[in-house]
């Protein structure tokens, strides 16, 4: 029987979290680290580092990769399921306020509950009974994937299989269709890895909508489904992004 692997690396139902749960300081926990993390180069999220803006033909594009660049803080959420051979969906929900600084501020909700923060390069997490300083057994630049930053680089790979329509002061870029590449860059940026895989085809609809004056992503909708050589695979969710520069303190819990 096929199973998920990491799925939802960014905040581990199965995972991250659950390592981290047993996790005491000295105790030889591993650390999740991006090689032990990933499995697979093809399985990073596009980074917004990469992006070389004086080669993207598109002006609106090149705008909202600017403006990513000077985003101070944000709030992002993401709602998502995954499921194998028409067995019952695993989903997830991850919220995320994220401060831009050097090391990054961040905290970690899932279904309404706080469950980790990081803040001037220590990590935290809520094990249902207390606060865990986790800081030697979290990589904090994995605890979630799907950044502002990695959706703008994620949207600059396939804005040029989108078509778009204006509705009022959005823009929507939308893309449905069969190609791989497509499905790959989405399966990325959201981290679920349905381990050894080889797609005989694959359906997707990726939406993502644009303010059109300020130039920033506010939604990105996605659903795709196909078969590969043992079975089927079905993806589908939403990321959100609001509260641009609004996010001004993240505290760090108290422990004993």
């Amino acid at each position: 029987m096929r199973y998920l692997k990491n799925f939802g690396l960014l905040l581990a139902v199965t995972g991250i979290l659950a390592a981290c749960q047993n996790a005491v300081p000295g105790g030889g926990s591993e650390i999740i680290t991006e090689e032990n993390a990933v499995s697979s180069e093809e399985e990073t999220a596009a980074e917004i580092e990469n992006i070389d803006e004086q080669e993207i033909d598109d002006q609106q594009l090149a705008e909202i990769v600017d403006k990513a660049k000077k985003i101070k803080s944000y709030k992002a959420e993401l709602n998502m399921s995954a499921a194998l051979d028409g067995m019952e969906p695993r989903e997830l929900n991850a919220e995320m306020l994220f401060i831009n600084s050097e090391p990054p501020q961040l905290l970690l909700r899932s279904y309404g509950e706080d469950r980790t923060i990081s803040k001037n390069g220590k990590t935290y997490f809520n094990n249902d009974t207390e606060w865990v300083d986790v800081s030697d057994s979290v990589d904090v630049n994995l605890l979630y994937s799907v950044t502002y930053d990695n959706a703008v680089a994620s949207f600059a790979e396939i804005a040029s299989h989108m078509k778009t329509e204006k509705h009022d002061d959005k823009i929507n870029y939308i893309y449905h269709g069969s190609n791989e590449e497509i499905y790959e860059t989405i399966e990325s940026l959201v981290q679920v890895n349905f381990g050894e895989m080889h797609v005989e085809n694959v359906n997707s609809t990726v939406e993502v909508t644009v303010d059109e004056e300020s130039k920033r992503i506010e939604e990105i909708n996605f659903e795709s489904d196909g078969t590969d050589t043992h079975g089927t695979f079905e993806l589908e969710g939403a990321a959100t992004f609001d509260e641009f520069n609004e996010v001004d303190e993240i505290e760090i819990p108290v422990t004993e």
